[in-house]
Formats: structure tokens, C-alpha cells, sequence
């Protein structure tokens, strides 16, 4: 979105005429701008989460559960391999390629004729609005596990959400380990038994060496960055 906006700046202020508003100060090119960078991080996204497994933002956490819901799809390098039988996981990217151009037709076509219909509900009052968007949530649960279980693992983890973002800490890395975690015990486990318990079979590869050099030195730079700040 930043890079959006600025380059559709350095464009609107060669073209703009002279009783025209800059960006930030009424033009509606700025918000087109970086609504239209915004949009196009969906389909980007998709090349870490389905490559590598690593999600770049929530909704592609979400994304990977919902394929894992379907038919236990695991992403990694194995989804783009092209072999003799069918590969399920490859046809389930595939199919999240497909539903994305479709629903981005649908986005385009009926999204834009009930747009103007839906924008009244932004001026329904967030007390009537949310306990029924929260009713429905509650709903949908019961009906794909008819256990009240299920009802106290939201209510908890909508819970620890919110403490989460009072404490000023994101909570896409638990999400992320939440989805990455039995993956990653199952892996690591297998890799163990196979070195016989070596832990640095780990740097036996420079692509991990390299790998887990640049996740020190990220994590050396936000804590600085944020040491700096404060």
C-alpha cells in the first residue's frame, strides 16, 4: 500500500491540474491508490503460503485452514509437484487459484451493483451489529461439530485475542505457529530419528545456515528498532 501510494502520488502531481488536491488532502486517487495495492497482496501472498507454508498475513492463515479443512492439505514445496497420479494437493491450489480469479469476477459484477445496498450497514450500531455477527459465529460452530466444546475454545481464544491486542502483541505469529506447529513437530521428529539425534544436521546445508541467519539478524533488528523507539 505504501509503495501504491506513493507512486500514484508522483503520477497525480504530474497530472493533476492546478485546482486539484494533493494527496492526503482530498484526493480521491490516494485512496484508489492504496486500496488497489492493498487488493493486489491477496494473489502475492499465496506464493509464500503455499511454496513455503508461511503465511505473510491473517487472512492467509485462515486461507491455509480452510484448505487443510478440505482434504488435510499441507503446503510446502510437494503442492506444485507434477507426478503420474493425481496430486490432491496440487488440485487444491489450483482450486484456491480458481475460486480467487472467480470471486474477483463476482467482485467486480455483483459487488459493485450492492455496494451502495451494503453500505447501510456500516451505519447500523455496533452494539446490534456485532452480537449478531457473534450469534451467527456461535451458530456455525454448533452446526459443523454439535458440541458446546466448541463454544468455549472460541469464546477462550476470542479471549486471548483480545488480551493479546491490549498487550500491544500480534497475534499472527500464534496463529502461525498454531497452524505451522504439528508440521513442524511431526518434521523435526522425523529429521532427528533420521541424524540420530544430531541437532546440527541443522547447519548442514548453507541454504539453512542462510536461512536461519536472516531470522536472527530480523529478530536482532525489530528488537533494536523497537529499543530505539522507545
Amino acid at each position: 500500500a505504501t509503495l501504491g501510494y506513493a507512486s500514484g502520488g508522483a503520477f497525480h502531481r504530474r497530472r493533476k491540474a492546478p485546482d486539484e488536491p494533493e494527496f492526503g488532502k482530498g484526493a480521491m486517487q490516494g485512496v484508489a491508490a492504496t486500496e488497489a495495492a492493498n487488493s493486489s497482496v491477496a494473489g502475492a501472498n499465496l506464493i509464500p503460503v503455499l511454496s513455503l507454508g508461511i503465511p505473510g498475513n491473517t487472512a492467509a492463515v485462515f486461507l491455509v485452514l480452510a484448505a487443510d479443512t478440505i482434504g488435510g492439505f499441507n503446503p510446502g514445496p510437494g503442492v506444485f509437484r507434477f507426478t503420474s497420479a493425481m496430486n490432491p494437493e496440487l488440485v487444491i491450489a489450483f482450486g484456491l487459484f480458481t475460486t480467487m480469479v472467480i470471486a474477483n469476477i463476482l467482485n467486480w459484477t455483483v459487488g459493485g451493483v450492492f455496494m451502495r445496498c451494503m453500505g447501510i450497514m456500516i451505519r447500523i450500531p455496533k452494539q446490534f451489529l456485532l452480537p449478531v455477527v457473534l450469534l451467527l459465529t456461535f451458530a456455525s460452530l454448533y452446526v459443523q461439530q454439535t458440541s458446546m466444546a466448541m463454544i468455549g475454545f472460541a469464546l477462550f481464544f476470542g479471549a486471548l485475542g483480545y488480551v493479546m491486542i491490549k498487550l500491544g502483541v500480534s497475534p499472527l505469529p500464534f496463529v502461525i505457529a498454531f497452524v505451522l506447529g504439528r508440521q513442524l513437530e511431526s518434521t523435526a521428529r522425523q529429521a532427528f530419528s533420521a541424524t540420530g539425534g544430531d541437532p546440527f544436521f541443522l547447519f548442514s546445508s548453507w541454504i539453512a545456515v542462510a536461512f536461519m541467519a536472516g531470522a536472527v539478524a530480523i529478530i536482532v533488528i525489530t528488537v533494536k528498532g523497537r529499543r530505539a523507539s522507545t
